[in-house]
């Protein structure tokens, strides 16, 4: 049986690809959440989608997982999407142990965001008390014509706001445990459309 960390990237994979081809599926990057949580429910075999904890039946993935640690912050953050690790296992000096169970992956996701709104995801994800084995961010950019556009959501593709492929993956500190699905969308084909996988160590890999 297929590993739940590699489900988790193949998702990904088939999460972005499908964004570029249908970029107006979800509205909002919160409806993004939704639908990957889906697509990856889906393609968990059965028993693969539950666990135990302390008696109760919990579903491996969770929306809004409270990150271990306040992660530099003055409290504690909330992951976009958490699968938890199986077999269930909490930081023995947290109470109650249900919301702080080892995690097996974590992915943020971003739409039309800044360098600073990456950043932080990249600074949280990466930080030594994220309490997760397998780490992603999708960011992800939709664009179409000012004044024309089809969603108030776009962005226009002369935004000074878009980072390029290299400049994200000059984001990553060296030895960061992150890996960065990237996926561009522009009607206007200003912008080269496409999907790249970005890790420290490793020259951006062209998924579409």
């Amino acid at each position: 049986m297929i590993s739940i960390s590699d489900k988790v990237e193949e998702t990904i994979r088939e999460f972005i690809c499908e964004f570029i081809e249908h970029p107006y599926l979800c509205y909002t990057e919160h409806g993004q959440h939704a639908h990957f949580y889906q697509m990856l429910y889906e393609v968990l075999a059965p028993s693969q989608r539950y666990l135990e904890c302390m008696g109760q039946k919990v579903c491996v993935i969770q929306k809004e997982y409270p990150t271990a640690g306040t992660l530099d912050k003055p409290q504690r953050q909330h992951w976009d999407i958490a699968i938890i690790k199986s077999p269930a296992k909490s930081a023995p000096e947290k109470k109650p142990s249900y919301d702080y169970l080892k995690l097996e992956a974590i992915v943020e996701f971003g739409m039309n965001e800044t360098k600073d709104h990456l950043g932080d995801d990249i600074k949280r994800i990466c930080h030594a008390d994220a309490n997760a084995d397998h780490r992603y961010i999708v960011h992800l950019y939709r664009l179409s014509k000012a004044g024309n556009q089809f969603s108030k959501r776009d962005w226009s593709p002369s935004s000074t706001q878009i980072l390029k492929v290299d400049e994200v993956k000059a984001m990553i500190s060296r030895g960061q445990l992150v890996t960065i699905f990237y996926g561009m969308y522009d009607d206007t084909n200003k912008s080269q459309n496409g999907v790249w996988m970005i890790k420290d160590g490793a020259e951006p890999e062209k998924v579409i």
